[in-house]
């Protein structure tokens, strides 16, 4: 005989697949750009709260949309070099961590 605690989870399983598995590899096969995306995100917020800037005021200083801002700070942004390059030269700091720790071998 199944438990109440089992038959309650038996009765309210979803119909719909979970989809833990596929974005634990995603996030696997993407570890390296995800932590440097991580990187530049932290770099953002530590000038942020450095400087006691809302969100609306950093977007305008990076001369970008809230919204992007908010993808940035997510730390899942998948940049070109160029993009950070831009956000570096605007808040005059190195947003990428040293390459020993951004990449494990």
């Amino acid at each position: 005989m199944a438990s109440k605690a089992i038959r309650f989870l038996e009765e309210h399983q979803s119909s719909v697949s979970s989809k833990f598995e596929e974005e634990a590899r995603w996030r696997q096969e993407n570890e390296i750009w995800l932590r440097l995306s991580r990187s530049v995100s932290l770099t953002i917020i530590d000038y942020m709260q450095e400087h006691n800037l809302s969100r609306a005021e950093m977007a305008r200083i990076l001369n970008i949309s809230p919204q992007y801002l908010s993808r940035i700070l997510s730390g899942t942004e998948n940049f070109s070099i160029k993009s950070v390059a831009k956000i570096e030269a605007v808040i005059g700091v190195p947003c990428l961590l040293p390459a020993a720790q951004a990449v494990r071998v």
